[in-house]
């Protein structure tokens, strides 16, 4: 618990400063979290992620993880790292297998119960996108 603590504090991403092109909210329907995303996309990169809400720990990291790799993420390595995650937490993959980023931290089997909160930011991103015809 203490690593996913650790990567939740050392965002530089929290707080939204209103700029960017792309916002969205998203809710958890399981626990509650609530968060709150902006970004842009400039040559098919998500570009000034940032993030705020009502989210627990678990939230926070996968948001400060998807905030420290932007400069990586595509549009389809963002749909990738979802499908990574789901296909994890429902056995059809192990985390060896993963190439996502720092995300092997977060999915963990114990972590199973926290998948849709560990998936909030990226669906979040995906569903800004979708909503904007993008």
């Amino acid at each position: 618990m203490e690593d996913i603590i650790s990567i939740a504090a050392k965002s530089k991403s929290f707080g939204l400063k209103g700029r960017a092109k792309y916002s969205f909210t998203l809710k958890n329907k399981n626990c509650g979290d609530e968060i709150n995303i902006e970004f842009d996309i400039k040559d098919n990169k998500i570009g000034n992620f940032r993030y705020d809400g009502e989210t627990c720990i678990y939230c926070q990291a996968s948001a400060a993880l998807l905030s420290k790799n932007t400069s990586k993420l595509t549009i389809i390595k963002l749909q990738n790292l979802k499908n990574q995650i789901y296909n994890f937490f429902n056995g059809k993959i192990n985390n060896q297998t993963l190439e996502i980023f720092d995300f092997k931290q977060l999915l963990k089997i114990e972590h199973q119960p926290r998948k849709e909160c560990i998936a909030l930011p990226v669906n979040a991103i995906l569903n800004a996108l979708k909503k904007n015809d993008y």
